[in-house]
């Protein structure tokens, strides 16, 4: 018989909504990366825009000449077209879009920020439920305290005002568990709602992150705000390529042109001497020195971004210290000074007060313990986002 009560449990757990599952069917991150793609198509599209030369010119003119002894009209049709020599055209596009996915890939910060987010409602969730368990062990201990309690009112062993209490604190006890069922319940449907899966899934809390005291972040710390940057400073390098060439474009043209009774054909190339200007050494210069700032901006970044998270290393590391401290406390309350509190109420030796008292007592550091684990749950995944560490176990 036993053994058949648990088989509703296990396949409970078997068939129950894991983290990874509320991570892959999250509505709002299905939705960011489709608009990360959208965008990225449409930047694909106006840097192919912005790149390709002017279109064809077509011009067509008519004129009317009166002279001496002869006049007529004389028409014009010309046709001209920009072409970029060797590979300028390719180097231009090459330059966007690297700067276009530099600014795409930035985009994955805010996927790793949600994801983090989704794991810290997760664990929050699944620390209610612990919580709430812990709770309802109690009540179910008051209640079998209350029934022993009856019978021995009913024989006149104890007082009545004794009985009121324990029927006081067993019904208080019985209201706070059914708030904390509500409020995880809540929580449980709240986290579902960000997904696409049914709101009435069970959540495993069989894979939740463990709590340490020494944190060991991965070799790729950083590497979305460093790979955006490589991508920037390898833009300006094809900048450089780009404005080091001499001849940038041509323009060719061709015209037909009858002047009274002579047809004219004329065909013509336009040049643009670089040298003549400053403009592409100047763009060579502010390439020099917007490659400068992007590596200096991306050492502070990085630079900032490691002291925050040392600093969020050094408070988990606090609060594991304190999460340990308190669950010992609460071992050395449980096991040493509650059952002697429960054997001197047995043996009257403390009044029914001195009891409630102490068990209030274990309530309180339970809740303080929930609060202690909520607080590193919260600062573990925050450290996860600013480390931009897509998945840490």
């Amino acid at each position: 018989m036993k053994y058949l009560l648990m088989i509703p449990l296990l396949f409970g757990i078997l068939y129950a909504v894991n983290l990874n599952d509320i991570l892959d069917n999250a509505t709002q991150k299905n939705l960011m990366n489709q608009a990360i793609e959208k965008e990225g198509r449409a930047l694909a599209s106006k840097n192919l825009a912005d790149t390709q030369t002017n279109p064809l010119t077509y011009n067509q003119s008519l004129a009317r000449a009166n002279g001496i002894g002869i006049s007529g009209y004389e028409h014009e049709v010309s046709l001209s077209k920009e072409f970029k020599l060797g590979n300028i055209q390719s180097l231009e596009q090459k330059q966007n879009r690297l700067n276009n996915e530099a600014h795409l890939i930035e985009q994955e910060k805010y996927l790793v920020s949600f994801d983090n987010r989704l794991k810290n409602l997760y664990h929050q969730y699944c620390l209610d439920v612990k919580y709430v368990r812990s709770f309802q062990e109690s009540y179910n201990n008051m209640t079998k305290l209350y029934v022993k309690k009856k019978k021995a009112f009913k024989y006149g062993e104890i007082a009545k005002t004794e009985l009121l209490q324990l029927k006081f604190e067993k019904n208080r006890l019985k209201i706070s568990l059914d708030n904390l069922s509500r409020e995880e319940e809540s929580s449980r449907v709240q986290l579902l709602s960000l997904t696409t899966l049914d709101n009435n899934e069970m959540l495993s809390c069989q894979d939740t992150y463990p709590i340490v005291q020494e944190l060991s972040l991965e070799t790729d710390s950083f590497q979305i705000s460093q790979k955006a940057h490589d991508k920037r400073i390898e833009s300006t390098q094809v900048g450089l390529k780009r404005y080091a060439k001499k001849l940038e474009s041509i323009e060719v043209s061709m015209a037909y042109s009858k002047e009274l009774e002579t047809d004219i054909y004329t065909l013509g190339v336009s040049i643009p001497l670089n040298l003549s200007s400053n403009k592409s050494q100047n763009e060579r210069a502010a390439l020099m020195y917007q490659s400068s700032a992007l590596a200096l901006q991306n050492e502070q970044n990085i630079a900032d971004k490691k002291y925050e998270t040392e600093l969020l290393k050094s408070r988990l590391s606090r609060n594991f210290r304190s999460i340990v401290a308190q669950e010992q406390n609460i071992d050395e309350y449980k096991n040493n000074l509650l059952p002697l509190m429960k054997k001197s109420y047995d043996y009257a030796e403390s009044s029914v007060l001195e009891y409630l008292l102490s068990q209030h007592k274990l309530h309180t550091l339970q809740q303080e313990l929930l609060e202690k684990q909520k607080t590193y749950y919260a600062t573990l995944f925050q450290l996860y986002s600013i480390s931009e560490i897509k998945e840490t176990r």
